[in-house]
């Protein structure tokens, strides 16, 4: 593990009334010492109540999906300006996107269903029921299909998308967290109670292999450098674990901030940011395959903690809200915090 080491960063809110989407933008910057990276952090208000899950880019088609409780925010990824919405959802968390069909198809936590919709208009086409609890979803390169991860149901719904329907269903030893693929064939996906990578054939729609991840409680959020086939899972006792993805072991580590649960790549920087729960992000630096240590702790606001990348100008975006937290569960569940109303806001993060 590499020894973690945090700049002289402070951040700097400024209070601003600029249009900016579809509420108010306020900016504020994170300045961090003469040798570390210097970054601004700009605030959109967003319409609606509840807390975000996860963001997807379109970096080709220019868009940006906020996912929000109850809706989907679809966005200009360059101005942040917003251009459609997906409405009547029921526990939005994750969008994968079929641009060449026109269609877009949400996880809808609450309903046990995948929305499909219109990517232009947000209009819902369809629902389809999937597992319980669907989270987080993608779209494969390699088959097409989209693959729906089930928290409850510990399986993995596969939707065909040309005809709106799933067409297999695969079982996981433990409940899925974030996902990734290669788009050659290949899929894994974190399993926070296993401690352990799912490894699934796209094409044969199988379960392949566990791989454990030595040194890492808890793994939620997954990203994918495909140029090196390394797996980077977040982990719930502040370490970030880099795994092979091709000879299926552990080959690094990191520290990182207090439950993570988003985590992104950026291949031209070289670069990983991973999403805490705790105010921070952390700032990792790629110096090799194997080879990462801490560049910086970023303060962000409380409960950023996902993120997605906009490759071509190397943004980061996030979502959160001011909090109001319940009396703690007695039961052994989460605790989980609740929006105060009219706090939503998505977080752009870009280097000054």
């Amino acid at each position: 593990m590499h020894k973690l080491m945090f700049s002289a960063a402070l951040i700097a809110l400024l209070a601003g009334c600029g249009d900016a989407g579809a509420g108010g933008n306020d900016s504020g910057n994170a300045m961090a010492g003469s040798d570390k990276t210097a970054y601004a952090i700009d605030k959109v208000s967003l319409p609606g109540e509840g807390r975000g899950d996860y963001l997807t880019v379109d970096a080709d088609g220019r868009r940006l999906y906020v996912t929000h409780s109850s809706q989907v925010h679809i966005l200009d990824l360059d101005s942040l300006k917003p251009v459609a919405a997906v409405t009547g959802l029921d526990g939005a968390h994750s969008v994968a996107l079929d641009t060449a069909g026109g269609h877009g198809f949400v996880s809808d936590g609450n309903t046990n269903s995948v929305k499909e919709f219109d990517l232009k208009s947000g209009k819902v086409l369809k629902s389809i029921p999937v597992g319980a609890k669907p989270d987080s979803i993608l779209r494969d390169g390699a088959t097409g299909n989209i693959f729906v991860f089930n928290g409850d149901s510990e399986d993995v719904s596969v939707i065909d998308p040309a005809k709106g329907a799933v067409i297999a269903t695969i079982k996981l030893p433990k409940g899925p967290e974030f996902s990734q693929s290669d788009g050659k064939g290949k899929i894994w996906v974190n399993m926070e109670e296993g401690n352990d990578i799912a490894e699934i054939d796209a094409k044969t729609m199988k379960l392949v292999r566990t791989i454990p991840l030595t040194g890492c409680e808890g793994p939620a959020p997954l990203a994918f450098d495909a140029a090196n086939r390394r797996l980077f899972s977040g982990c719930g006792n502040k370490t970030m674990v880099v795994t092979d993805a091709d000879a299926g072991k552990v080959v690094a580590s990191a520290p990182v901030g207090g439950d993570p649960d988003g985590i992104v790549y950026d291949a031209g920087k070289k670069r990983i940011y991973v999403a805490n729960r705790d105010k921070t992000w952390t700032i990792i630096a790629q110096n090799g395959p194997d080879n990462y240590a801490v560049d910086e702790t970023l303060p962000i606001d409380e409960y950023a903690k996902t993120v997605a990348l906009d490759p071509k100008t190397h943004r980061v975006f996030s979502s959160t809200a001011d909090l109001e937290w319940p009396p703690k569960p007695t039961d052994g569940k989460k605790w989980l915090p609740n929006a105060k109303s009219g706090t939503f806001r998505l977080l752009v993060v870009s280097e000054k």
